[in-house]
Formats: structure tokens, sequence, C-alpha cells
């Protein structure tokens, strides 16, 4: 035999097993989403999901072809919604859920589905599942063990899954919200914390009871006699030690609640059967500590609650304040043949003072999602110290939270590798939980495509629960991003959507406002969109506004009218010869008054644009710096000033810093009413001073006050002008 002929034959076996393993690679393999040792479990009313290894036929993908049937061989009516990428396999649940008689359930996928190349299965695949009611509880701690060994090993399964191509499954913050920014006051004469939703509490750094304000700086609890202005002192401090940080304070009465993070030492257990130290460091713990303020010089420590796992926010409606923190137990130091006991882990001063794990029967876990962290919900009255806390632990963890008085809604982002063009997509779950006199119970859960920003991207409205989202990347032109508006019912199964929304952009603030949606997306313009979702089957774009710059808060000022706080922008083409994109520069801040009484053609009727390049405010990070006083249409932000350094191209020069004061109304528009600024240090500094940056912004009575790391200071809310001034310990 030739060389030549030698070297075809080599040629034609590596073609012949290239095609053979490019074929392999891309026969669906279908597995269903958190599927454990044992039988599938769905939950009665929620959507459940399979991923395939390749991309599907969407003409193929029929109800002849995926379809359910009972255990008595009757079909059951539910629907079918492939993700965009067509790996991706929505089974929603029928109207009203599944019956619960009986229980037993197939999902039958036929040959005819198919792949885009063609490929399909050799036979009928059938999935049994079994439907429940309630969320299924960890039996003992050999289970919870267990769950854990099994994350363990798909997520090993899952690497070499994607070896040959193949993706692995993807593991399973209303009217009354419009009504909330613009009287978050009550009528009272002091400011209250702009919360975002009317009669749900959120925490903060600073808040007042009309005498007194309490301030959360440098580990420290800070009440100062505020009122009368002239006899304004500091009358208590409490320190808190350099592994505690304060987060978040709450009033009710003459009680005050401080929630935080507390990094303590590890601990051991000791393995008996092993003769073995087993370490189980701690990463943190939240802390709750209750005080009687009765005596505003001698705070006294009522109660002190310790749970592991970091802290991310909390609520309080009435008297109960419910705060949320997630736990990552260290489950890898199984492999290591180690027996850790991986409960989560609680303390409270009433029935002592070590750390317990929870009771193994309370630890609950969501189908379909093999998540290896915990959400810790816990519920806790204000008013009697001596109430037994009801805590709620959740296999599977979520930052985004939304909270309305009768739900609670935790946002859980879910990455996905898209093998077809490299970047990874995300889709969101959302966990619904009743709440009521700090009862706390599982409703149901949903899944949209696409990531959450913040709380203002959630909202509940008659019933119905509304979500927008970012799918994909800015930066990626080969699948450019994408917004999208979805609404789900009470069952959260989706019902309606707006999709396809400003490609290439991404959203930074959004608002809604009754049955309208406002949604600000950015790029190289900001367009706000107005979306009407009157009809909750039906959502649609009214209108659209394209300006300069965005806005990251979008705050009402009534029904027809809205403010946005964000940045001023230019776009910059110095890129000409290499055809590279323009670079986005951000300038001041900008303040816009948008006219949204005509839906179909919204209006930016004033602007204020303030300092340039680097100029920035605590209120374009966290609504609750916006200050607003009602009766005079006073808003007001803390605020650091720089401009562009003339004749450089990157330097900047420092201006101010303090807070500035706005009369802000549909007749006037924009209107400065003060600077207020520390004049001894105007233009002295060549950078911003932390102690002096302004915290928050809060009125009582007739004055209007400025809280800073260390000073606290009192103007007339008629002429501004400086009453008193005190220097903070």
């Amino acid at each position: 035999m030739s060389k030549k002929s030698y070297l075809l034959i080599i040629a034609g076996i590596v073609l012949l097993v290239a095609l053979g393993t490019f074929a392999y690679s891309q026969r669906p393999v279908v597995m269903a989403e958190g599927k454990m040792d044992g039988d599938l479990l769905v939950m009665e009313n929620n959507s459940w999901n399979l991923q395939f290894s390749a991309a599907l036929k969407k003409e193929t993908v029929t109800p002849q072809n995926i379809y359910v049937e009972d255990s008595n061989g009757e079909r059951i009516n539910v629907s079918f919604k492939l993700n965009e990428n067509r790996k991706t396999l929505q089974i929603q649940a029928p109207s009203g859920g599944y019956p619960s008689d009986p229980h037993q359930y197939t999902l039958h996928i036929s040959p005819k589905v198919k792949t885009k190349w063609g490929f399909s299965y050799n036979g009928d695949t059938e999935i049994p599942f079994s439907v429940t009611s309630k969320l299924p509880r960890i039996q003992s701690k050999e289970e919870l063990t267990n769950y854990f060994k099994q994350i363990l090993k798909k997520n090993k399964e899952d690497t070499e899954f994607s070896l040959f191509g193949r993706e692995g499954t993807m593991e399973s913050e209303s009217s009354e919200d419009s009504a909330a920014g613009e009287s978050s006051q009550s009528g009272s004469n002091f400011s209250e914390t702009n919360n975002q939703v009317k009669g749900v509490d959120e925490g903060d750094i600073v808040k007042t009871d009309g005498s007194y304000i309490y301030q959360l700086t440098d580990r420290r609890l800070l009440i100062t006699k505020a009122n009368p202005v002239k006899e304004m002192k500091v009358v208590s401090s409490t320190s808190y030690k350099e592994n505690m940080q304060p987060h978040h304070l709450f009033l009710q009465k003459d009680k005050l609640l401080v929630i935080g993070n507390s990094w303590a030492p590890a601990h051991f257990q000791e393995d008996k059967q092993k003769s073995i130290a087993s370490t189980m460091p701690v990463d943190g713990t939240t802390v709750a500590l209750l005080y009687d303020i009765s005596d505003k010089e001698k705070p006294s420590l009522l109660r002190h609650v310790e749970l592991e796992g970091q802290y991310v926010t909390s609520r309080k409606i009435d008297s109960t304040v419910y705060f949320i923190s997630n736990l990552y137990p260290n489950y890898w130091t199984i492999e290591q043949g180690q027996n850790p006991d991986l409960r989560p882990r609680v303390k409270d001063s009433l029935t002592g003072d070590e750390m317990t794990p929870l009771p193994i029967q309370d630890i609950k876990y969501f189908p379909q999602s093999q998540s290896p962290n915990y959400t810790l919900l816990t519920a806790m009255n204000m008013e009697d110290p001596k109430a037994s806390l009801n805590i709620q632990s959740y296999l599977g963890s979520g930052d985004k939270v939304y909270m309305s008085k009768n739900n609670l809604y935790v946002a859980v982002e879910k990455y996905n590798e898209d093998d077809m063009n490299g970047w990874t997509s995300s889709n969101t779950e959302i966990y619904k939980f009743s709440v009521r006199d700090g009862n706390i119970a599982y409703s149901s859960s949903g899944n949209v495509e696409g990531r959450v920003l913040n709380q203002f991207s959630m909202d509940e409205h008659e019933g119905y629960f509304r979500i927008a989202t970012t799918k994909g990347e800015v930066w990626n032109s080969d699948s450019p991003s994408s917004n999208a508006l979805y609404i789900l019912d009470e069952n959260m199964k989706n019902v309606g959507e707006v999709t396809d929304l400003a490609r290439g952009e991404q959203i930074y603030s959004v608002r809604f406002m009754g049955d309208k949606a406002y949604m600000v997306t950015f790029k190289e313009v900001d367009p706000l969109f107005v979306i009407d979702t009157a009809d909750p089957k039906a959502p649609k774009v009214l209108g659209e506004l394209k300006i300069p710059g965005f806005s990251t808060y979008l705050h009402p000022i009534d029904e027809h009218h809205l403010i946005g706080f964000g940045f001023d922008t230019k776009v910059v083409d110095d890129n000409k010869a290499t055809n590279e994109e323009p670079r986005i520069v951000r300038r001041g801040m900008k303040v816009s008054l948008f006219d949204i009484t005509d839906f179909q053609h919204p209006k930016e009727t004033d602007t204020e644009i303030i300092g340039g390049t680097g100029t920035h405010s605590y209120l374009l990070e966290d609504h609750k710096a916006l200050l607003h006083e009602p009766s005079r249409n006073l808003y007001g932000f803390p605020i650091s000033v720089y401009h562009e350094k003339e004749g450089s191209r990157h330097e900047l020069d420092f201006d101010y810093q303090g807070a500035l004061l706005y009369e802000i109304t549909p007749e006037k528009g924009i209107v400065l009413k003060s600077q207020l600024t520390d004049e001894e240090n105007k233009n002295k500094e060549d950078y911003e001073q932390w102690e002096d940056q302004i915290q928050r912004l809060l009125y009582i009575d007739n004055q209007l006050y400025t809280v800073s790391h260390k000073k606290v200071t009192a103007y007339s809310l008629d002429d501004f002008i400086e009453e008193n001034a005190i220097d903070l310990p």
C-alpha cells in the first residue's frame, strides 16, 4: 500500500470518528432539572423544566409530540414554552394546577421531536413524576448529607457532560407601590424612609421618631436629641466589636432593632467515629439586636439573635420585621472524608448562648432546584421581646427581594452556558411566600428569562406579579442583549409578556405605577418605555422617549409625572481609524422631570445637570438617600461634585460635597432651593472626605437635618439658614 493511500485511509477514519462524535453529541439527551435519586417531584401549581443537550427544531415541539398523562392514561391539559436557545422546555401546570388524585403522571416525548440537525430518539422517552401541594422536608441528617453528595456528583457529571459539547442542566429587593414614594411621610411632621411600597418599611442607616435621630455610623449606634433644635446633643453611643458591621435599623415605639453581619471564628465538631476534629468555618452570621430605648441615654439590650449566613435585606410590616439571609455551607468537606453537620445554626439569647442547629425537619427544599445553599427567612416581633422567632429554612438562595403587605418574593438568578456561542445566559426563578402576623409560608414559584436589576424591577398589582429583566450581555454582538417585562398570576404562572425591547441595551431603572410600568434602558441613549399592563395577558408598549443619559432611580410625583435621577452622558467617537465602537462617557448627575400624561408620547419637560465626570450621590445607588418633604414639594439628596480638569482627558478636580435641595413640580419644573456645603472646606480639599459625606437628610417640623459621619447640622426649612450643628463623638 502506498504512503498516499495509507494517509487517505487514516484521514477517512479520522473523519468518520469526527462525524460519529458530532452525531453522538447532537443526539438529544434530556434531563429533568433538579431530579435527585427517586421520582421527580413537581409542585401542583408550578412550572418545571426539561434540559436538552442540543437545540430542538421548534416545529417538532407540539402537543402531539410532547404530552402529559395521568396514571389512568388521561391526557392533562398542560402547556409548553421553548426557551430562545431551544434547549430548555418549560412544562407549565394546567390552569388550577394538577388534579390531586391521582398524583402520579408521565411526560411522553415522541421520537418525532428532533434537533435542529434532524436527530431524534430511538424510541419514546417517558419521564414519570409525582405532584405535591406542599414543599418536601428533609427527614434526617443522612438525607441532608446525601442531598449535598448528589450535588457534588452532579457537578462532576455536568463537567464531563460538557466535554462532549453537551450542556449541563441548569440548577433549579402596584397601586400601593406608586403611592409609596410620594407618601412615605404619611402626613406626619417628620420624615420617614423613602420606601418602595406603602405600609412596608425598609431598614436604613438613619431614622427619626420626630424627637431623636438614630444613626448607624462607624460601627456605632448614635442617638441624638434633635428637637428642640437649640438643645440638640448626642445622648448615647453604643459601640460594636470590630467583627460586627451594623447595616440597618428599625424603630417601633420604644424599641429599636439593629441588623448586621458578624464574622465569627471557626467552631469544631468532634467526629467520635474517626476521633478527628472536623473544622466547620463560619464565614459570617446575621445578627439582630433588639433594644429598649425608653431611656434614650441608656439603650438596654433585650434580645440577641444570630443566624449563620450573610444578611441580605429586611422589611417591617406593623411591628414584625422580616429579614433574609443566605448561607453557603462547606459541603465540599464531605469529599475530604469529613462528616459535617450541614444544618444552619441559630442562637437566641432567650433560649441560650450557644449556636444550635435547626431541627432537621424544619429544612425544606424546592423540587427541581439543586442549590448547595440556604435561604433563611426570619420573622421577629419588635413589640414583644419574648415572642418566639419564626425561622423558615429553604435549600436555595437569592439576593433580590420584593415585598408587598401580604407576600414576599425572592428572585434567584440561574446561569446556563450556551455552547452555541460560548456565552452564559441566565434565567430567574422567583419564590413567593405569604406573610401575615409573623407567619411565613411558601406559596408558589415561577421562572422567567433574563436577570433582575433590583427590587424596583418587581411589583405586585391586583394579584399579579410583574417583573422586568435583561437577557444577554450588551457587549455580546453575536447575540445582543434584550429586555422584557413578564406578568405572572397568583400561582406564578406566566400569563403575559413584552419581550425583545431595546436590543443591545440593558435595564437601568424600572418603576411600576398602577397598571403602568416605566422602564429605562441604556447603551448610548436613554429610552424611557411606557408599558401598559392593564390587561395582564396582553401587556403592550404605549410610548417611548429617547434622550441623552440614563436614570438609575425613578420617583413618582403623581400619576402623570416622574422624576428620574441618574447620569448625563456623551458619546465620544475617537476610534474612527480602528472602527471601534464609540465610548460612552458619564458626565454629571442628571435630574429629569418626565410628563407621562400622554402615554404614547412621554416628554422630558425639564432637566438639571450637576457637576461633571466623577460627580456622584448615594441616591444613585440607594433610593433611601432621597428626602421628600411633600408640603413644599422639596427633594433633597447627598452630593459630591467634580468636574473635568481643564486641558486633561482623565484628571478630575473636586468642587464640593454636601447636599442639594430642589423644588420639583409639573408647573415650575426643577428649581434649585439650596446648596448645603461646608463653606469652611469648600474648594480647600483636593478630594472629598469620607467623614464629611452626608449620609442622609431628614426633617422634623420646620427644621431640615443633614447627617454625616461626624456631624449633625440643622437648618430652617424656610430659608435654609443654619440653626445649630453638633460634632459626633
